[in-house]
């Protein structure tokens, strides 16, 4: 039996119910391999880009992100060359160049609609969430479904309306006819964030995270959003039983929180563990400065322990995006580099 075929019948025999809703969605395990199996057989054509950032998304395959804005640097000059450079450069929160980029398509002739969708979230990610969602709440009128319901979330996310968000995320699960996990893990994750980071609601951002990892119990970022919710409420070991089962990721974060946890009972390892998250963030940075910015800024002004040097990066960070988070952070940076 070929490859393909074979992941077919293994996805029609692993399919499950997702507790989450009830929903019958492909194992996370099945879905990643169909995605490398996808990826294998693109290489690097340009097809491939959103398989290699959804690669990067829910694994924290940095390799992966590098190859899937491999085109942030090319020369770019019909629309849909700029479109494509636009997608990418906003992948790694570079949205001054992005917007640039999609200004000139739009001289170029791109479509409108097209402009508009990708235009959205990058207004949204540089805190212009109450600017656009007039004109999301009529996209959604005229067009529901999916798409709408999840912009609109996020936007209404941005502007701090979060239960008007959370009805939205709900009619966006609600709206989705896919056997794939990957966007029920993704708006269960970004419901879960959502509530535990923005509006202080830790226990009802938990249950979401949970809810993606029901989806998708690979999702890096969903379980480590969950470790520390866990560590505030102090599990610690439920926190550091979980992290070590994606330390392999590599994620920066993953490794600087593990640190923390296991310093007090094994220094020599936290040190460790610390150097090599350090290590990681410096290497992110030195290819992909703002799309890493914003973390290791708090890993600076935490484990890191170098507060100027978080400082720089929450400048550069607010200068791209300026959001409530990035605002705060930029001040606690700020504050710390007086004390």
């Amino acid at each position: 039996m070929k490859w393909p075929a074979m992941c077919v019948l293994a996805a029609a025999l692993l399919a499950r119910v997702a507790t989450a809703g009830e929903v019958p969605t492909t194992s996370g395990a099945v879905a990643l391999a169909n995605l490398d199996q996808l990826l294998a057989q693109r290489a690097d054509g340009g097809a491939a880009d959103e398989l290699w950032l959804m690669r990067a998304r829910y694994l924290a395959d940095y390799a992966a992100l590098d190859r899937g804005t491999a085109f942030a640097d090319a020369d770019a000059s019909d629309a849909s060359a700029l479109l494509r450079r636009a997608r990418a450069r906003a992948a790694v929160h570079r949205f001054t160049a992005a917007l640039a980029d999609l200004d000139a398509a739009a001289r170029q002739g791109a479509d409108a609609e097209t402009l508009f969708r990708a235009r959205i979230p990058i207004r949204i990610a540089q805190g212009a969430a109450t600017e656009v969602i007039p004109a999301l709440e009529v996209a959604a009128v005229r067009n529901a479904g999916f798409a709408s319901a999840s912009a609109l979330a996020t936007a209404y996310a941005g502007a701090g309306r979060f239960e008007e968000a959370d009805r939205e995320y709900q009619a966006a699960l609600e709206a989705l006819d896919t056997t794939s996990p990957f966007p029920y893990a993704w708006l269960c994750f970004a419901r879960g964030t959502m509530w535990a980071e923005q509006a202080g609601d830790r226990a009802r951002g938990a249950r979401h995270l949970a809810r993606a990892l029901d989806y998708l119990p690979q999702f890096v970022a969903a379980n480590l959003h969950l470790a520390e919710i866990e560590v505030a409420a102090g599990d610690a070991p439920s926190a550091a039983a979980r992290l070590e089962r994606i330390a392999d990721s590599g994620d920066p974060e993953v490794l600087a929180l593990l640190g923390r946890l296991h310093a007090a009972d094994d220094p020599e390892r936290g040190s460790r563990e610390i150097a090599r998250a350090r290590a990681r963030f410096e290497a992110l940075l030195a290819r992909q400065p703002l799309a890493f910015a914003d973390h290791a800024a708090e890993f600076y002004l935490g484990a890191g322990g170098d507060a100027h040097r978080a400082w720089l990066l929450a400048s550069a960070n607010y200068a791209e995006r300026q959001t409530p988070r990035a605002r705060e952070l930029l001040e606690r940076a700020s504050r710390a580099q007086v004390r």
